[in-house]
């Protein structure tokens, strides 16, 4: 094992990106770009978006409901409370209930699969935008002679977001205010 994480998938094709941008799919500036803006729509929303399974562990406060950190829930498959089975009912909006309260730090051990498959097109849609709007803007290097005099300058544009982003992240996103 290299120790290195695998890097997430893009939330977009880098195909439909390369129609778009009239180039070629396996342009590194591309992947770059769309790896870029699906990092920063998962990371605005608070929301992996693609399909997955996890473990993870939650802390039981006395109630019989308990919200699970990512939706939409797909499937529960496994939950343990103070180390023994339970089987609480569950929602798509990724709620638990349990038939007794639950109470303790760390008690409860979820594995369920969330997320979606595929991508919605809102969201592709919002990434590829972004990813283009980043292609176009990419540092570079602006320069210009008049005359005897040469100026040579670093350009540093930054991106802005589109209703269409705007719209998808308030769409998408988990917990917190815009």
């Amino acid at each position: 094992m290299s120790g290195q994480q695998d890097k997430p998938k893009p939330l977009a094709s880098p195909d439909d990106l390369a129609q778009r941008l009239n180039c070629k799919p396996d342009d590194e500036k591309l992947i770059l770009c769309l790896r870029l803006a699906s990092d920063r729509f998962t990371g605005q929303s608070r929301n992996p978006i693609i399909q997955g399974t996890d473990t993870i562990i939650l802390d039981g406060t006395g109630g019989r409901t308990v919200r699970l950190p990512v939706r939409p829930v797909m499937d529960v498959d496994k939950v343990l409370f103070n180390g023994q089975p339970a089987t609480p009912e569950w929602s798509a909006d990724g709620m638990l209930r349990f038939e007794h309260p639950v109470d303790g730090w760390r008690s409860i051990q979820v594995t369920y699969t969330h997320g979606y498959d595929p991508v919605p097109g809102d969201v592709e849609d919002a990434v590829l935008e972004q990813a283009a709007a980043i292609y176009q803007v990419m540092p570079g290097l602006a320069s210009w002679t008049t005359g005897e005099e040469s100026r040579t300058y670093s350009v540093a544009q930054s991106v802005g977001t589109s209703a269409a982003w705007s719209a998808a992240i308030a769409k998408y996103r988990i917990g917190g205010v815009i």
